[in-house]
């Protein structure tokens, strides 16, 4: 708030003090004590509470003037000095701001609510702690103000001071709650019926009033003051809080008018009596109101309250049963149990939740209901399976509380569909089980595959040894064969000697031809490109393999095309795919032997090797791994799992095709195709 508003709203609340109680005191008593309804008081409470403690300043400049006004021009007294006149105006108008304050704190420490009539217990708060005793403050010091000033003789300060507290009290009450109305919205629409209704309203007002207080009757009777409740009844029910402070204040006015005029039921005696009892008659009636309109709107609220917090668990996709905590009967379930169910709410009244719980007894739900039914729990969870009425099941987990709030205590069930979730755990489950599985099978793929690694190593380290020896092996065989030579030259034989000599000769080329494809094969891949011949290759190969074919008993047939031409490839890794494939064949081949055939052929512009073998074949299931690296079928470490892989790569690499077909039991046909340039046959770079 800015210096400027705030001096603002302390004038305003100024002239709003000095108005109100100017207004009320031209109708109180000719000694200006007496008033029935003190308004100010109402305005100064209602002004601190709801702009703040820091418009005190208006409130007692508001009653400076008032009070500096009423002494000097409605009730003069000679004897009293002016200084001792504005210092008692002075005191009683901090009397009223003391009074504003206690007031405010009270109300800020005990309702603090934006709408602090809507409760019943606010109300109570407001109306004994706010009002009544708050304003025995500004009744004490301004009696005590006006005795010291020679104002109010002591023998009437008991009579002056409770009209005066019951004054302010009633101003309290009829003004500070206008300020509630003001700062808070409207709780219901000024629709076409609504303003019918206010008017029909208005009319039953109208029409009592001038029937109590009014000259229509011209008699007196204290039952006529009850023919204004219901307006009040029906503004406290119908509008709430606005219309019913609004409907007091009407009341009071015309109370207060017609009791001025010497009309209605409080027109005993003399005008002061008959307004002290007019004081008591609103002040009850008063109380009475606030808090029946209280009662109405807390009413209604709970209704409210509870139709929506119905509506949402009827609404809940949860299962919610109330049962009764002695009987075991259902009192109320949800729609959604109805419907997941099958069973009316009638069909289930008639039930018990045992009668849903196939899985549990009578004695089984008890004995989880102990905890609630001695105290030792808040909650029982528990998951079990309940059955519809069409005999089928489901997964639930029930949440049970006790709850002793209602007339007969009740347990409050909490039920939820957990199939959804029990699918969910199941193929968990599973995937973790299958994961399990995963990693036993790989952890044993990497044990086999680091078996086979070191195996290969040695492999490996065997190949270096036997090229090494095969090296080595070379310079004997050649001094062995020159030496033949000599002997052939120069000693005189035998025609038997002479072929056996030539016969060792011979024996010599063959040794020292298969040392050397035995160098050329171990000697480092150029990965240079060469026109090579391709039946001198698979021969050279089959050189290197024949002794063992021969020694199992398998049987090896070419049938290479006559015509065959050269293609371009690297030597060694070309004859290392021939001699994969033909290990591969005699490995496939069982005991007793077999045939492995070799054909050549020219097909779409590539070269064709087909390798078949009678050996046991192989399956569907394996087929489509047997490229795979370090897949073998071969038992121990017998195999790398590296051949064919290697083989495939190879192929690859000359942009060429490797196909395998086989069934178990029929061999197996391995079809090489590369492709076949026609250029100058020179050696080109790969």
């Amino acid at each position: 708030m800015t210096a400027q508003n705030q001096g603002l709203k302390i004038i305003a609340l100024a002239g709003m003090y000095f108005i109100t109680a100017w207004s009320i005191s031209t109708v109180g008593l000719p000694d200006g004590f007496s008033l029935p309804i003190y308004l100010a008081a109402g305005v100064a409470l209602g002004g601190v509470i709801c702009c703040g403690a820091r418009l005190w300043p208006g409130v007692f400049l508001g009653a400076l003037a008032f009070n500096a006004w009423f002494m000097n021009y409605v009730a003069p007294s000679v004897d009293v000095p002016v200084f001792t006149m504005m210092l008692t105006s002075s005191g009683m108008a901090l009397a009223a701001v003391t009074q504003a304050l206690v007031g405010a704190f009270l109300f800020n420490r005990f309702v603090n609510s934006s709408t602090p009539l809507n409760r019943i217990k606010d109300t109570l708060i407001f109306i004994f702690l706010v009002a009544g005793v708050g304003c025995i403050v500004s009744a004490l010091m301004s009696m005590t103000i006006l005795n010291w000033g020679g104002h109010l003789p002591s023998e009437k300060l008991v009579q002056e001071g409770v009209t005066w507290w019951l004054g302010d009290v009633m101003g309290v009450l009829l003004v500070a709650p206008l300020f509630f109305v003001f700062r808070q919205p409207l709780s219901f629409r000024w629709t076409p019926a609504r303003r019918i209704e206010v008017s029909i309203l208005l009319l039953l007002f109208y029409i009592t009033s001038q029937m109590v207080f009014g000259d229509w009757l011209q008699y007196s009777h204290y039952p006529l003051v009850y023919l204004l409740a219901p307006c009040l009844v029906w503004a406290a029910y119908r509008f709430g809080h606005p219309g019913t402070v609004i409907a007091i204040l009407m009341v009071s006015s015309t109370a207060v008018w017609g009791t001025m005029a010497g009309r209605g039921p409080f027109t005993l005696g003399p005008l002061d009596e008959s307004l002290a009892l007019l004081q008591s008659y609103l002040l009850v009636l008063t109380i009475m109101t606030l808090i029946l309109s209280a009662a109405a709107t807390e009413a209604e609220s709970a209704y409210t309250q509870s139709v929506r917090f119905g509506r949402v668990l009827d609404e809940s996709s949860n299962e919610i049963y109330l049962f009764d905590a002695k009987t075991l009967k259902f009192v109320q379930v949800n729609r959604g149990a109805q419907e997941n169910l099958g069973y009316t709410l009638d069909e289930l009244q008639s039930l018990t939740p045992v009668d849903l719980k196939p899985d549990l007894s009578l004695k089984d739900f008890e004995t989880l209901l102990k905890p609630l039914r001695y105290g030792t729990g808040d909650l029982v969870t528990f998951q079990t399976r309940h059955q519809r009425k069409d005999g089928t099941f489901y997964p639930i987990e029930t949440r049970i509380q006790l709850s002793q709030t209602e007339v007969f205590p009740v347990f409050v069930g909490i039920v939820q569909d957990i199939t959804e979730k029990k699918k969910t755990e199941e193929e968990l489950a599973g995937h973790r089980h299958h994961l399990e599985e995963l990693v036993m099978q790989r952890t044993a793929d990497l044990e086999s595959t680091h078996l086979q690694l070191l195996h290969a190593e040695k492999l490996s380290a065997t190949g270096k040894m036997a090229a090494s020896m095969a090296h080595e092996f070379n310079n004997p065989i050649f001094g062995i064969r020159n030496v033949l030579e000599k002997i052939l030259r120069r000693v005189p034989m035998e025609e038997n000697d002479t072929r056996f000599v030539r016969l060792a000769i011979q024996e010599c080329d063959r040794v020292a031809m298969l040392i050397r494809k035995v160098l050329d094969f171990h000697s480092p891949s150029t990965d240079e490109k060469e026109w090579i011949d391709i039946h001198e290759s698979i021969d050279d190969m089959i050189l290197l393999i024949h002794e063992r074919f021969g020694m199992r008993g398998i049987h090896l047939v070419k049938e290479y095309a006559a015509d065959m031409p050269s293609i371009q490839a690297v030597p060694d890794q070309f004859m290392q795919v021939i001699l994969n494939i033909l290990q591969n064949a005699e490995e496939a081949i069982p005991e007793g032997g077999g045939r492995v055939t070799i054909t050549t052929s020219t097909k779409n512009g590539n070269a064709q090797i087909q390798i078949r073998d009678t050996g046991a074949g192989i399956s569907t299931q394996i087929m489509k791994n047997i490229f795979d690296p370090f897949f073998t079928t071969k038992p121990g470490v017998k195999g790398t799992g590296l051949g064919l892989s290697v083989t495939y790569g190879i192929i690859k690499k000359h942009r060429g095709e490797i196909l395998v077909d086989s069934l178990p039991g029929r061999g197996t046909t391995f079809t090489i195709l590369l492709p076949i340039k026609k250029a100058n046959p020179a050696a080109l770079p790969g």
